[in-house]
């Protein structure tokens, strides 16, 4: 006698879980959010290296006003030493000092009233002198006097007049020798005196090896990145512009200028035009 078989329920054979369409479904829209997430945080990561580079690119252009624009306007035309499109050098001043006397053995009595860049990097030195009550400046380049700090000297200047109300410390008087290595004859009180270095202004290929360029100072880069193309240029006397001057003709130099282009290292933004006008010292 044979067991009738029983029959499964309607969906008894059916198991939980997703079928096809259903995961193919759900991974497409996994995908679109992923995608949509990525385009999101790809477009913040670009604003933020736009905005970096725009930054930047003001600090650039903040650094060579605030740096080189002072020590240009500083220099008169007199301390001009080399006018190229390239690179811009001139005198700078490390010491100013009235002279209050001569002593025995050639020596002279200082009073040095100002200290300016005394820690310029440069080992290259000269004095200028100018007589009383003159402005034209006598340069020796090259001389530097030996001077040290004199309780000789400070009585000297202080019984010619200088600092009369007794404020500046015996450290700014100093008896300086070896003028006559250039400047013969001996100074008469009341010249002005000048101690100075050198400060080249250079355009190089930025040192990383990028399509950039960078100013160095002295050899030491100052701001960097720049557009290709930065260049310095010269307004002379008679208001005519020239991208080079000649050794002769520097006198007549009033304003030296510098055109170029600040960039960011990212290379997002568009760059900061810079044309900075600096005159010369009168």
């Amino acid at each position: 006698m044979s067991v009738p078989r029983r029959l499964a329920p309607a969906g008894a054979c059916r198991q939980e879980g997703f079928t096809l369409a259903e995961m193919l479904v759900a991974l497409t829209g996994a995908g679109l959010l992923i995608g949509l997430l990525i385009g999101l945080l790809g477009s913040q990561s670009a604003f933020h290296l736009r905005n970096e580079d725009t930054i930047q690119a003001s600090q650039i252009a903040r650094a060579l006003s605030d740096g080189l624009g002072p020590e240009i306007r500083a220099a008169g035309p007199g301390d001009l030493l080399l006018a190229t499109p390239d690179t811009v050098s001139i005198r700078v001043d490390v010491l100013r000092a009235v002279v209050c006397g001569t002593a025995s053995g050639g020596s002279v009595d200082l009073f040095a009233y100002d200290s300016i860049a005394a820690n310029l990097q440069s080992g290259w030195r000269g004095t200028a002198l100018s007589g009383p009550y003159s402005a034209a400046w006598v340069y020796t380049d090259g001389l530097t006097p030996v001077s040290g700090v004199s309780a000789a000297a400070e009585a000297a200047c202080r019984a010619a007049g200088a600092d009369p109300a007794n404020r500046m410390p015996t450290r700014w008087f100093r008896r300086a020798s070896g003028w006559s290595g250039g400047l013969a004859p001996m100074p008469e009180p009341g010249s002005l005196a000048r101690i100075y270095g050198r400060l080249t202004y250079a355009i190089h290929r930025s040192a990383s090896g990028s399509a950039t360029v960078s100013i160095r100072r002295n050899g030491q880069e100052f701001v960097s990145p720049l557009e290709p193309g930065a260049a310095f240029e010269y307004r002379l006397s008679s208001g005519a512009i020239q991208a080079r001057v000649s050794t002769g003709a520097l006198s007549r130099v009033r304003e030296v200028r510098l055109t170029g282009t600040a960039i960011g290292r990212n290379g997002r933004a568009g760059g900061r035009r810079v044309v900075y006008a600096m005159s010369l010292r009168n």
